[in-house]
């Protein structure tokens, strides 16, 4: 194990998060992970378990990590750039973008509900069954019937994401892969986060398995999600791998008072605080917040927070009042025996962080976006 505390945590307190860790290493939850707090935009702790692969190197605090849905945030951040300059409006229809979509119930959708998970889709469909590319999946989303009225419910739904990552590409007129790069990656000075790593990259990757469509195989830098896998690894729904330290720099960007901000104040706002009513969810634009049960915040984390989880062992979570960001990478996916063991994890591991914050806590504390 490696670890390194700093002063604005109590050193007894995050242990335990450590401890929490290593127990589910040792129990075989994943074989792999990489724990990085930030607080008031400085990283405060870390924690490096495992190898990358059985009998692999061992992990490190900038090894990759398959995100998942932790893409979807990033996708929107992209969208909300494009936002900002006006070449796209949340309140666009989906058919404005995509033309096939008109006289369907999906073509009035707006831009925002697709954002926000009430847009009437169901939660996932196998797209890899209807062929290989982002223009098969989109015409196999299109065909899907909504099932509630858009605004009327939440769902959280991958098909929300595939849709906003293609019309954002569309409405930047570049691919997305790229889209992310130069909108966000750029900005916040990463190195390595991206689709598609390259071998040097892949060496550095924490290896993931047992995706229903690739039985028996250890993929390496190759996207775990089947759906995605299918659309070549570029999706808005998954497909990124990220390093810890480049997470934090995004949660720490999206902070109050952050001193290299990746969004203007009201966009901003639109990334950090609810947009749905608060008896359908709790849904920023990109984001999971309270009272959404799915955000990764334990017992001990204010109502402000927000964040977002991956299926493979990721996530990201801000406090914006405690000016706390947290990284916690796993792969939980490397094992075929997985029990679901990781959501209590995740929820011993932000409480333990929660309880060990000390010192000055004000949200108008200065902060730097990279550690």
């Amino acid at each position: 194990m490696e670890r390194t505390t700093a002063g604005a945590l109590d050193a007894g307190r995050i242990r335990s998060a450590d401890v929490c860790l290593k127990r589910g290493l040792d129990d075989g939850v994943y074989g792999a992970a990489v724990l990085l707090v930030a607080v008031r935009g400085h990283a405060v702790h870390r924690c490096v378990l495992g190898e990358l692969h059985p009998g692999g190197p061992a992990c490190r605090i900038d090894s990759l990590f398959d995100l998942a849905s932790l893409t979807k945030p990033v996708t929107a951040m992209a969208v909300l750039t494009l936002v900002e300059e006006g070449a796209l409006l949340l309140t666009d229809p989906v058919s404005l973008h995509l033309p096939a979509a008109r006289r369907l119930a999906l073509g009035a959708v707006t831009l925002m509900q697709l954002a926000t998970h009430v847009s009437g889709l169901p939660a996932w469909i196998p797209l890899y069954e209807h062929g290989h590319g982002i223009e098969a999946a989109i015409d196999a989303i299109l065909r899907t019937p909504l099932v509630r009225r858009a605004g009327a419910g939440y769902e959280y739904s991958d098909l929300n994401y595939v849709l906003l990552g293609e019309i954002a590409a569309r409405a930047a007129g570049m691919p997305l892969d790229r889209l992310v790069a130069e909108r966000v990656g750029r900005r916040l000075g990463w190195r390595d986060t991206g689709y598609l790593p390259g071998k040097p990259l892949r060496e550095r990757t924490a290896a993931t398995g047992n995706c229903p469509c690739r039985p028996g195989r250890l993929l390496h830098g190759e996207v775990h999600d089947a759906n995605a896998h299918y659309m070549g690894g570029v999706s808005g729904h998954a497909g990124l791998f990220g390093a810890a330290e480049e997470l934090v720099a995004l949660g720490c960007s999206l902070l109050p008072g952050a001193a290299h901000p990746l969004l203007s104040p009201p966009a901003g706002r639109l990334a950090t605080t609810s947009r749905v009513a608060a008896s359908v969810g709790g849904q920023t634009v990109g984001w999971f917040a309270s009272p959404n049960p799915m955000l990764p915040r334990g017992d001990l984390l204010g109502d402000a927070s927000f964040g977002h989880t991956g299926f493979t062992g990721t996530l990201l979570t801000v406090d914006p009042e405690a000016q706390l960001v947290v990284a916690l990478l796993t792969n939980r996916v490397i094992d075929a025996r997985d029990s679901g063991a990781i959501l209590r994890i995740r929820k011993q591991t932000l409480n333990a962080v929660a309880s060990a914050l000390i010192g000055d806590r004000s949200p108008h504390a200065t902060m730097e976006a990279r550690s």
